[in-house]
């Protein structure tokens, strides 16, 4: 398992002190990286990764070099900065990142202390862009919108938002409306605003009104047409004309996902005046992956990861279990960080006929004990097993065939396990 190349920073400095202006002064001094493309702006509590994977995707296909920043990673930052869907080596990696320490020293910062893993990440994903001279860029924000790194962005082109929902309370705000004030933060003036389907109350009108108010054009998803056929399959309907697509990703969230990628294609063909024909939409989406995202890593026995870490996404989880296999008896691994609504979250997984089992994710400064964790399931009646190490714990799950394993909770809970799969 290869160990973070930024590890020796600060993990998150977000809200502290102004940080964009901080960002923004850098990216002068790095020649303005940002404004040497377009960007997709992806925004959302939910859904992110795999809207800006697909987007990234189509780009591609039409022959655009597209860069694609995302968070988290599970081993390196290199995981998060990629080009024509190749990852950025080691090497190159360090080198933009000295590129981005020296400008930082010579604006007066101390790139070790006053620059964040994720800020530094981003940085150098700006530059790397930059010299291979992407045409588009698909900028995932990670926390929030407003206040977020990828914010310090001098333009945007696209601005979308995925299912937008009650997470990281502690940073956005206690309230949906608060949230979405802060995810709302990353429109422009004169913009294309995609929004996803199904929000919920109050989220759809108030970005209406802030684009309005900005003069942009928003455009909601809920009427694209996309039909689920069954898992990795689905119609998707373009110009009056029906598309047969397989996407090799699970999960019954990802027709939400579909439809909100769908809308943003055809405004981008409109837009850009570009045709579908160009591009073998059918090719395009077979080459998708994304990794520990309601992803079956395995299947004898069945064994999917899933970091769902939040309520919506919980929910979400729960549903596609339970419409993948219903009525089965199951194997629970499960995760949370402390600061999460665990609470809310266990309610909905003791809705699915499993053995549970407990484990701390790995990241000890926010992640909730694993016999906390078995007091608020013993709290609703379930008596869960407290497993002190998830790896050898998951092995052992797999020597029994007859029931589906399922891995689900904090990415640093997915991290700890996902290396057991690779080739």
């Amino acid at each position: 398992m290869m160990n973070s190349l930024t590890d020796n920073l600060p993990s998150i400095l977000y809200g502290e002190g102004d940080r964009l202006a901080i960002l923004k002064a850098l990216l002068k001094q790095l020649g303005h990286p940002d404004q040497t493309m377009k960007i997709i702006h992806v925004a959302g509590t939910n859904g992110k990764g795999s809207t800006g994977t697909m987007i990234a995707h189509l780009l591609l296909g039409h022959g655009y070099r597209t860069g694609i920043f995302t968070s988290p990673h599970l081993y390196t930052e290199c995981e998060s900065i990629r080009v024509n869907d190749q990852m950025i080596n080691q090497e190159e990696f360090n080198r933009v990142m000295i590129e981005v320490h020296q400008a930082a020293v010579i604006l007066g910062l101390n790139p070790e202390t006053d620059l964040s893993q994720f800020e530094t990440t981003f940085l150098i994903a700006m530059v790397y862009y930059a010299h291979l001279a992407c045409d588009y860029l698909v900028l995932e924000c990670g926390v929030g919108g407003a206040l977020d790194a990828t914010n310090a962005i001098s333009h945007s082109d696209y601005a979308i938002f995925t299912k937008i929902g009650m997470d990281h309370l502690n940073l956005l705000g206690d309230s949906l409306q608060a949230i979405v004030e802060t995810k709302a933060g990353i429109m422009r003036p004169n913009q294309q605003v995609v929004v996803a389907p199904h929000q919920k109350d109050g989220v759809l009108s108030f970005l209406k009104t802030k684009a309005n108010a900005m003069g942009s054009k928003l455009f909601d998803s809920s009427d694209q047409v996309v039909h689920f056929v069954r898992p990795y399959y689905y119609q998707v309907e373009l110009s009056t004309k029906m598309y047969q697509l397989y996407l090799p990703l699970l999960g019954r969230f990802q027709t939400e996902n579909l439809k909100t990628v769908m809308k943003w294609y055809q405004v981008w063909l409109s837009v850009e005046d570009e045709k579908v024909e160009k591009v073998n939409l059918a090719s395009v989406f077979k080459k998708i992956k994304m990794t520990g995202r309601f992803e079956q890593v395995q299947s004898d026995p069945t064994v999917i990861l899933d970091a769902a870490h939040n309520l919506d996404a919980i929910e979400e989880f729960v549903a596609s279990i339970q419409a993948s296999y219903p009525n089965q008896a199951l194997n629970i691994l499960c995760g949370f960080l402390k600061d999460k609504d665990v609470a809310s979250i266990l309610d909905r997984l003791i809705t699915l006929p499993a053995n549970f089992y407990v484990t701390q994710p790995d990241f000890p400064e926010r992640a909730m004990a694993s016999e906390e964790l078995a007091v608020m399931f013993e709290e609703r009646g379930v008596t869960p097993t407290i497993c002190p190490d998830s790896r050898s714990c998951l092995i052992d799950l797999m020597e029994d065939s007859t029931r589906p394993v399922l891995v689900v909770g904090s990415f640093h809970l997915i991290k700890k396990v996902r290396d057991l799969f690779d080739d």
